[in-house]
């Protein structure tokens, strides 16, 4: 029923939409989480190793969207969503082969085709709810949960193979998975004229480009850039769902259920099934909110997003006090998991979808894929440095290296929080 009722009032596109990104985050995200495990357990590298790999690969990742977004505000935002899409399948095809220098040849297709995909994608989700504001935070919410079911798919299945030590088929399901998704976008070239959009957008840009911005646009903007930067403190903690705590999961956690081991990757599917049971609570709660004029603030939202955070590594602080510097194994109870897992996942709901929901309402037209690409920069840095510090994680107590992430998180909320009135006036929703 509250499928059906959501369906009703949101654009039929973003569910197609929807189900494009949901085959692209299943493959480059079954590469992405399950990198340091399959590194680990099939190429026997070590955790550090490991750890600094995943952090390179998931910063260039998230940083060239900069420039996969200039690319999309010049030719148009189709042929960067196809080509993305048959860049990451070429990588999956190649890490499926196990040869080692292919493995790191297939990351950098897979870098290269989420960094043309990704600004593309969300510029056409905001021209979808361009003459829609009111729906705008709940649309992107739904959206971005329905996608996160292909991450959870992935984490499921490619991670069962891979405990199985099949590696190679699973990575090969993902680029299978990938190609599939190029079915449902066409639907969408049917029904949204980008071409046309795109030739009209650049016959202006002709003629007035480079424009001069308005202040009322760069105030826009400033608000954009600022929780961008903000964002870093957020996803900097975010990597290690990947990282570190894949790692404890693999050797920490108890994860024996009599004659059953539980794959590690299972817990970091968690995730992605919070963000996709939280997404239509929160759609709605946002609508209930808008109606009484009591809707959170976007950046009031970023900065609950930053305590959530917090939240998720008090719980691993707490679940890891016990075990000693340079242990090899423990019994960390599994639910502890769980529970920082989902706390993690609210945090995502709060600052990812609403992020770019207003990234695509804010900024200047002949900007909007750039200034999503410079989101994800952000992003990129923030994993570049998350898995470059993962890398010490044998350095610490388990308990003292996740206390930095709470330290971290906490603070930057504060801060946030003490700029929440001024951004929201620079913002000037009563123009918008």
């Amino acid at each position: 029923m509250a499928f059906a009722l959501c369906k009703t009032k949101h654009p039929r596109e973003m569910y197609l939409l929807a189900l494009t990104e949901m085959c692209q985050r299943f493959a480059f995200w079954g590469i992405g989480n399950l990198l340091v495990l399959y590194l680990v357990q099939a190429h026997s590298l070590s955790d550090s190793h490991a750890d600094q790999i995943f952090g390179i690969f998931t910063g260039a990742a998230f940083i060239l969207p900069l420039l996969g977004g200039y690319i999309a505000d010049r030719l148009g935002y189709r042929l960067p969503v196809i080509w993305g899409c048959i860049s990451t399948a070429i990588g999956c095809f190649l890490i499926a082969t196990g040869v080692l220098p292919l493995v790191y040849l297939a990351l950098v297709f897979t870098a290269i085709g989420g960094a043309i995909f990704t600004p593309s994608v969300y510029a056409i989700l905001g021209r979808v709810y361009h003459n829609k504001h009111a729906l705008r935070d709940g649309g992107f919410s739904i959206y971005y949960a329905a996608v996160n079911i292909g991450v959870f798919a992935a984490m499921i299945l490619l991670g069962a193979m891979g405990q199985n030590k099949h590696w190679n088929l699973a990575f090969l399901l993902a680029g299978c998975v990938q190609i599939l998704g190029l079915a449902p976008f066409r639907s969408i070239m049917r029904k949204v004229d980008l071409d046309n959009s795109a030739k009209k957008e650049r016959s202006q840009k002709s003629i007035q480009f480079p424009a001069k911005l308005h202040k009322h646009e760069k105030n826009r903007i400033f608000v954009i850039l600022t929780l961008a930067f903000f964002s870093i403190f957020f996803w900097f903690a975010y990597n290690q769902g990947g990282s570190s705590m894949n790692l404890v999961a693999l050797r920490f956690v108890d994860r024996q259920i009599g004659n059953f081991e539980i794959p590690p990757s299972w817990f970091l599917s968690m995730e992605s099934l919070y963000l996709i049971l939280l997404a239509y609570p929160l759609a709605m709660g946002y609508s209930y909110l808008v109606s009484k004029k009591k809707d959170p603030t976007p950046p009031m939202k970023c900065a609950l997003s930053l305590f959530a955070m917090g939240l998720c590594f008090l719980i691993m602080t707490f679940a890891t006090r016990k075990i000693p510097q340079g242990a090899l194994t423990g019994l960390v109870g599994p639910s502890y998991l769980v529970v920082a897992y989902g706390v993690m996942a609210l945090g995502e709901m709060l600052i990812c979808p609403i992020g770019l929901s207003l990234i695509t309402h804010l900024s200047p037209h002949r900007y909007t894929a750039f200034l999503v690409g410079v989101w994800y920069v952000c992003i990129g840095v923030a994993f570049y440095l998350g898995g470059t510090f993962a890398s010490f994680m044998n350095e610490f107590k388990l308990s003292e290296f996740f206390n930095v992430f709470v330290v971290i998180a906490f603070l930057s909320a504060i801060v946030l929080l003490l700029l929440v009135k001024k951004l929201e006036k620079m913002r000037h929703a009563n123009t918008l």
